[in-house]
């Protein structure tokens, strides 16, 4: 998958996940930056998203880190980050992980 078509997915995955109440901001962890710097030919990193591609283009693995504020329950708000990720991927829900890298 070519970074040209990877982006816009990027940027609608993203777009979909800051839409979710609760979500305070999307944030790498450490493990995230330093994944970015040698990243595997077939995944697309984002800052905090890191997109799998499979066979066609695809979307087999989805990880989204995000912030959650603190009035929001972290368990619920990834919940919804995971069913926004997915329907914005195209990607079936059990493809998504999400992580809540802090709380604000």
């Amino acid at each position: 998958m070519t970074d040209r078509r990877a982006q816009p997915l990027t940027q609608t995955v993203a777009d979909a996940v800051l839409a979710v109440p609760g979500v305070a901001c999307l944030r790498p962890g450490l493990r995230g930056l330093l994944r970015a710097s040698g990243h595997d030919p077939r995944t697309t990193p984002g800052s905090a998203l890191l997109i799998t591609w499979g066979p066609g283009g695809t979307v087999t693995a989805l990880r989204v880190d995000v912030v959650v504020r603190a009035q929001h329950q972290a368990a619920r708000t990834a919940r919804a980050v995971r069913a926004a990720a997915a329907a914005a991927a195209s990607a079936p829900p059990e493809a998504v992980r999400v992580n809540v890298t802090g709380i604000v």
